[in-house]
């Protein structure tokens, strides 16, 4: 995008706001993993009904494992579910959706139009452990952390359950992603 993708707008909001309101619905504790300044952050997160933690990435821009390994202190629940911060149509119901699947797994990762998705997904806090673990020794795959854990597939079927149109796993990666988005969300939410 050649920009941060948390601070794109739609109707005025930034993504990182947008993404924070939903998953408010659903928890009382949103850990937020910085690569920049918290003070960037800060005003547009004031108003989110839950308590926002920040936490400066230990290594920034070396990939999402550092940002989930950097939250590992602050995790205080059981699970916790990973968003990402550019798929702002992202449904807060998988949370419990997910929740009601995991089980004794470690985690529940989708696949969607064939690519398994480790973000805006669900893991035990042991999970996230062992993604600790890794990184330590070096390690910065998603794909080998999955490798590691006891993890559930759910298939995209499933998750068009709760979100017909997998939204969720619609990620920003080019200006045309986020024109495709814009217009979405415009004929969804108008502005």
């Amino acid at each position: 995008m050649g920009k941060d993708k948390a601070f794109l707008p739609l109707c005025g909001k930034p993504f990182i706001q947008i993404i924070a309101e939903k998953l408010s619905k659903y928890s009382d504790r949103i850990i937020i993993s910085l690569n920049k300044e918290k003070n960037l952050y800060t005003d547009y997160l004031k108003g989110i009904d839950a308590e926002i933690v920040y936490v400066k990435d230990k290594n920034p821009y070396t990939g999402p494992l550092n940002g989930i390994i950097s939250c590992y202190e602050e995790i205080k629940s059981s699970f916790v579910f990973i968003a990402t911060c550019d798929t702002p149509l992202l449904k807060g119901e998988l949370i419990p959706f997910f929740l009601k699947r995991i089980g004794n797994y470690q985690a529940v990762v989708p696949e969607v139009k064939g690519k398994l998705q480790f973000l805006n997904t669900l893991y035990e806090k042991s999970a996230i452990h062992i993604a600790k673990n890794l990184y330590r020794k070096g390690e910065k795959s998603l794909y080998r952390w999955i490798k590691d854990i006891e993890t559930l597939r759910i298939t995209e079927e499933e998750v068009g359950e709760v979100d017909p149109h997998l939204y969720s796993y619609w990620s920003i990666n080019t200006p045309e992603d986020y024109q495709r988005i814009k217009k979405v969300w415009e004929e969804k939410y108008g502005c």
